[in-house]
């Protein structure tokens, strides 16, 4: 469960979802980053942006919500919901870093500045 298979040219590739812990949320059981979110959102999951290629989708970014996680690090996944404009709209996107691993979630432990005043106030 949790696993997709993507059919390509190279015969098919098992791809695994990063399993995490939402704070307060699923009675702090792992669950697939991808089932969490949807279940949470209860919008589909259309995959990953890269911190360092956010630039490029900021005309098609409605909003950013922070998620508490626990597991595999403590802190804070960046969660992005795509406009009506994009190729995929209304769907939801997690923010990664810019290492070789493209799935692998940035996980902020801390937020600073206006992140800090709108989470607070919001």
């Amino acid at each position: 469960m949790g696993k997709q298979i993507c059919r390509g040219i190279y015969g098919d590739i098992m791809i695994e979802h990063t399993r995490v812990v939402f704070k307060n949320r699923f009675r702090k059981r792992q669950i697939s980053l991808k089932k969490g979110l949807e279940i949470i959102y209860r919008l589909p999951f259309a995959g990953f942006i890269r911190s360092d290629r956010l630039w490029w989708w900021r005309n098609y970014i409605d909003w950013i919500k922070y998620v508490p996680i626990e597991y595999p690090n403590k802190g804070m996944l960046m969660v992005a919901r795509l406009n009506a404009d994009s190729a995929q709209p209304n769907t939801i996107r997690v923010i990664t870093t810019s290492v070789l691993d493209k799935r692998k979630p940035q996980v902020l432990k801390k937020l600073f500045g206006t992140e800090t005043e709108r989470k607070i106030n919001g």
